[in-house]
């Protein structure tokens, strides 16, 4: 879903837990729309990095402390900065669902500018494992919505399918579920379970948003076994959603 080094690292930090605890647009059936009356600007360059969400408002969110790692820095430039699938993926089409800002998917757009981060739990009695949050932008507000417009044909064509991707440490197997469109968010869950003997599957919070000329990528990995006492208020339904929203909101005030 991310990179194959964040993926491990998220494995690695469930087995350690284990061991311790032992207004720009309106949305029709996924069309955007320009709401009336309204002239938002296309955003670019430097200025989306300002759209990721930092550790206060992801804390704010989830009730939870969030981190950065220093081998996951923050990441800004073209589309070289897409990212690449853990391994090969079957089905290939679905490889999108499954993987934050992925290469594949984004292929066929203009894509002008990417941004995207990683944060990690900061303690262990929480919910979420990791967020990833990735921004893109495209020459125009009609090339975002025809890239949305496909990526929620693609996701609902996805919808029940396992997407097997293949690695040389571990393969994983991720289970596609309850796609659906609302309020210009596109969003869908995935059950990850790798190929380690007796581990159990992740649930992960897709979304994709929607606003003037960009798309928001968002995923939000939970422990597959969560403690009573965990801490946080995040929610496989809604959590990357929710803030697929808020860096919409931000775009909003930036055009």
């Amino acid at each position: 879903m991310i990179s194959a080094r964040a993926r491990l690292a998220r494995v690695i930090a469930v087995l350690s837990v284990g061991l311790i605890a032992a207004g720009c647009t309106a949305v029709v059936a996924g069309t955007a729309r320009p709401t009336t009356g309204s002239k938002p600007r296309p955003i670019a360059g430097q200025k989306i990095k300002q759209v990721l969400l930092d550790e206060a408002a992801l804390s704010r969110i989830l009730d939870q402390p969030f981190k950065t790692e220093a081998q996951f820095p923050p990441l800004f430039g073209g589309r070289d900065e897409l990212s690449y699938a853990y391994g090969p993926a079957s089905p290939a089409d679905c490889v999108g669902v499954v993987t934050v800002l992925a290469r594949d998917a984004y292929r066929s757009a203009a894509v002008n500018d990417v941004a995207r981060e990683i944060w990690w739990h900061a303690s262990d009695s929480v919910r979420v494992i990791s967020v990833a949050e990735g921004v893109v932008t495209l020459p125009t507000a009609a090339d975002a919505d025809a890239l949305f417009a496909k990526f929620s044909q693609q996701w609902n064509q996805c919808d029940g399918t396992v997407v097997y991707l293949a690695g040389t440490t571990l393969s994983f197997a991720d289970t596609i579920s309850d796609v659906r469109v609302a309020n210009s968010v596109l969003a869908a869950t995935v059950s990850d379970q790798p190929s380690m003997p007796g581990s159990n599957p992740m649930p992960v919070a897709r979304a994709i948003g929607l606003r003037v000329n960009c798309l928001v990528d968002v995923e939000v990995t939970f422990f597959g076994s969560e403690s009573p006492s965990g801490r946080g208020t995040a929610n496989v339904d809604t959590s990357a959603i929710d803030i697929a929203h808020a860096m919409m909101d931000t775009i909003s005030q930036l055009s």
